[in-house]
């Protein structure tokens, strides 16, 4: 099993050392971890690594690396936030650490004359302005050069109707595999709680993201993919990527990739399902 997405004390909103996340990761039959805290930035400073914490937050990947050589491959990685005039820092930051593996991502969207959007509101997400402002910023995140995935980009299912983020998505589909960017298949959507359409409340157990409709169009424009937990608890190491991949197979997922030394290597989907018990898939 691969993990290319995961998170520890050092985000601040997750919880557990990475010492306590790569031993549940081993319990759970990962083999390659990537650990993938938030890298710091300006927005929301106390749900991320802070800048001084990042020589311990790397000293313990290696330590971790040492002790559990043999069982599993540890990867050092940050997840980044992306938003418009970010390029500098985040390019800035990334210049001065080696790195496997980077994900960009977006979870604050400025509308003009709105407070800023955060992506878990939910009733936020369809509206109109928000929607035009979170899809110009996934372009500029995929053509910043900065990042080898996007992470969670339909996390917008949990909120939006599955024909407007696909309709939204379909003039972006090109430029994944144009600009060398992974899409990331999380594992987490099946974890969060979703809108009811019908009822506008929040439910859980069902299936948001990631996308199945935009899966296959992403292969057919020659899209690379990612898979990870996106565990903020060492209790979700690993959760929901077997059966995930599972379900996802069928639609015509033949390989996953991960990063090393920002280098990307490919596997076979069979060869992880192979490894991983016998599921139905989820609904």
């Amino acid at each position: 099993m691969i993990d290319s997405h995961s998170h520890t004390f050092y985000s601040k909103h997750a919880i557990g050392t990475v010492d306590e996340l790569v031993r549940a990761s081993i319990k759970a039959g990962v083999k390659i971890l990537t650990i993938t805290d938030h890298a710091p930035f300006a927005v929301d400073a106390n749900n991320r690594l802070l800048v001084c914490e990042l020589d311990r937050y790397f000293a313990d990947i290696e330590r971790a690396q040492k002790a559990y050589q043999g069982e599993i491959t540890i990867l050092r990685g940050l997840e980044f936030d992306y938003m418009p005039n970010s390029d500098t820092y985040n390019r800035a930051l990334l210049a001065q650490y080696e790195l496997d593996f980077v994900i960009g991502s977006i979870h604050y969207v400025e509308v003009p004359g709105e407070p800023m959007v955060k992506v878990w509101e939910l009733p936020r997400l369809a509206a109109q302005a928000f929607l035009d402002r979170y899809f110009a910023d996934l372009q500029a995140l995929l053509e910043s050069g900065l990042f080898d995935a996007v992470g969670h980009a339909d996390t917008l299912l949990r909120g939006v109707d599955a024909d407007v983020v696909q309709r939204r998505f379909e003039p972006l589909l090109p430029l994944f595999a144009r600009n060398g960017v992974a899409y990331e298949l999380n594992a987490s959507g099946i974890r969060k709680s979703s809108l009811d359409a019908g009822s506008g409340r929040e439910v859980h157990g069902v299936w948001s993201y990631p996308s199945l409709s935009l899966l296959p169009q992403l292969i057919e424009h020659q899209a690379t993919f990612t898979v990870g937990s996106d565990t903020h608890d060492p209790r979700d190491a690993g959760a929901g990527i077997g059966e995930m991949l599972a379900t996802l197979k069928p639609l015509g997922l033949q390989t996953i990739s991960y990063y090393e030394r920002r280098r990307r290597i490919d596997v076979p989907v069979n060869t992880l399902l192979c490894s991983v018990p016998a599921t139905d898939g989820l609904t």
